[in-house]
């Protein structure tokens, strides 16, 4: 197949970029050239801003197209009228944040997507917490309106493993291989899921391999699962003595220094509207042949990538503050039972 990828450099399209080459694939990104450019020597390059111009794309034609950078929907239906004409399937990246209201848990595809006033050929409103999920939901309406029956939605949960940019998931990896008493917010009966970026890419190869559309919900694991549960993995799979202690969110929520681990650990401080982002429903795309790697390995390879990259940001370690954070919340904590 002949593969154009929008983006194509930075973690869920760099895997997906070698997904589809390790299967055969020609591939071509478009992208403004401005993140690891020297990947993939043997892919075609086109360089562009797609809020500016699309020309490198009109009368060029592909079996497919895989969009993982649409944020509006300006950007979205611009893209899908300029390459309906010459490429007939279209993977739209989108997020399960694009629905409504998540207070209750198992939420499904058929369930009702965010609604907001955004236009297609409006100016784009600031891209916030708040517009990021009404905007996938509007991006989806923008390239389904283009590709009817021929678009497929992919929502994404929270994806995890090597080259990952953000900090839910690297952090934990970090902190659970460095030992000793670990601060872990909110409850360990909270739950939270996570897929590995890889499995995620893969899926997503081989349902334009076999021309699949529609609307999945791309999460995992395939059973919903404990963030006590999953903390117990990641020191199992890094092999420390990591011992987690479950500090109550409202604490670390009143305090400057504890807020930032409630940002480390995002499933443990969500809004009410909210509640149940990591326990939606994956059956439609496990029936598709959505599989799951072991956390172990997804654990190891993330160290791995970790400590050749060296720590940075919102993932360093900071064990003086945490040691502070703990001794001040010490009345507020709770173990995990054995």
């Amino acid at each position: 197949m002949k593969i154009l990828i929008l983006g194509g450099t930075v973690f869920l399209g760099r895997h997906l970029t070698e997904a589809f080459l390790s299967r055969g694939h020609e591939v071509t990104h478009y992208n403004r050239g401005l993140s690891n450019t020297q990947l993939f020597p043997e892919v075609e390059k086109l360089r562009g801003d797609r809020n500016l111009n699309l020309l490198p794309l009109r009368g060029r034609s592909w079996d497919a197209v895989v969009d993982t950078c649409g944020y509006f929907p300006r950007q979205a239906v611009a893209t899908a009228e300029a390459l309906h004409p010459h490429t007939p399937l279209y993977a739209f990246i989108s997020s399960v944040n694009q629905y409504a209201d998540l207070r209750v848990s198992g939420v499904g595809e058929d369930y009702p997507s965010a609604s907001a006033s955004f236009q297609a050929k409006q100016s784009d409103p600031p891209l916030t917490p708040e517009t990021y999920g009404p905007l996938k939901a509007a991006c989806e309406e923008a390239v389904q309106k283009v590709y009817g029956d021929r678009a497929l939605i992919v929502r994404p949960g929270c994806l995890v493993g090597p080259y990952d940019q953000a900090h839910r998931f690297t952090y934990w990896v970090r902190r659970a291989a460095a030992g000793g008493a670990m601060l872990v917010p909110g409850s360990p009966d909270q739950v939270w899921q996570i897929i590995d970026v890889r499995d995620a890419a893969e899926w997503i190869v081989r349902m334009l391999e076999e021309e699949h559309a529609g609307i999945f919900n791309v999460v995992g694991p395939e059973q919903p699962i404990s963030a006590g549960q999953l903390v117990q993995q990641l020191t199992s799979s890094a092999g420390s003595d990591a011992r987690p202690i479950w500090v109550d969110a409202e604490f670390l929520r009143t305090s400057s220094a504890g807020k930032r681990w409630l940002d480390l650990a995002e499933w443990s401080d969500l809004s009410p509207s909210m509640a149940h982002l990591y326990s939606i429903d994956n059956t439609r795309a496990v029936a598709t042949g959505l599989c799951f790697r072991p956390l172990a390995v997804t654990t190891q390879d993330v160290l791995a990538w970790l400590e050749l990259r060296g720590p940075r940001g919102a993932d360093a370690l900071d064990p003086e503050r945490e040691n502070d954070l703990l001794r001040a919340g010490t009345r507020y904590t709770m173990t995990v039972p054995s």
